[in-house]
């Protein structure tokens, strides 16, 4: 065994997740304001410049007001789908072996050799391992043990599983 990680799928689990997803996985999402912001804009100079049909005008400002509104509030919606989604008590037991990774919860067990996953993406506050098929994993720094072991860890998910780092 490499290293072990406890996590609790709980609020704070799924906040730093999609904080730490935003930051160094997406691609669009964080330009999503600012676009919803310019689609605004555009209806409005629409409406104003071509007062004729200033009907066209107003569905871009509605678009972007709307598009706006569902950005402004995309991550309260996304972690209360998934701290809804969970037990009270969810947690899982992450183990890192040199060529697997095992979880154990109260459900059952189950592991998934590192080629498995397509993808590493280191982030601020933990990693993401990327599977070929399904959700992404993500392990908080803050959970890995023993402490030290965190940086032989993520050597071998690079050299294993590769991606970004």
């Amino acid at each position: 065994m490499i290293a072990s990680a406890q996590i609790t799928f709980d609020r704070s689990y799924f906040e730093l997740q999609y904080n730490e997803w935003l930051r160094h996985r997406s691609r669009f999402k964080k330009y999503e304001i600012w676009f919803a912001t310019a689609l605004t804009l555009f209806g409005l100079a629409m409406a104003i410049t071509f007062q004729h049909q200033w009907l066209v005008g107003a569905l871009f400002v509605s678009a972007g007001i709307c598009e706006f509104v569902m950005a402004a509030t995309h991550k309260r919606r996304w972690v209360n789908a998934r701290v809804s989604a969970v037990r009270d008590d969810k947690t899982v037991d992450l183990q890192f072996d040199t060529n697997s990774l095992t979880s154990t919860s109260a459900n059952g067990t189950g592991s998934m050799r590192f080629a498995g996953f397509t993808g590493f993406t280191l982030a601020s506050q933990g990693f993401f391992l990327i599977p070929d098929t399904g959700v992404s994993i993500y392990v908080p720094r803050a959970t890995v043990y023993p402490t030290d072991s965190y940086s032989s860890l993520i050597e071998l998910l690079s050299s294993t599983v590769g991606g970004d780092r």
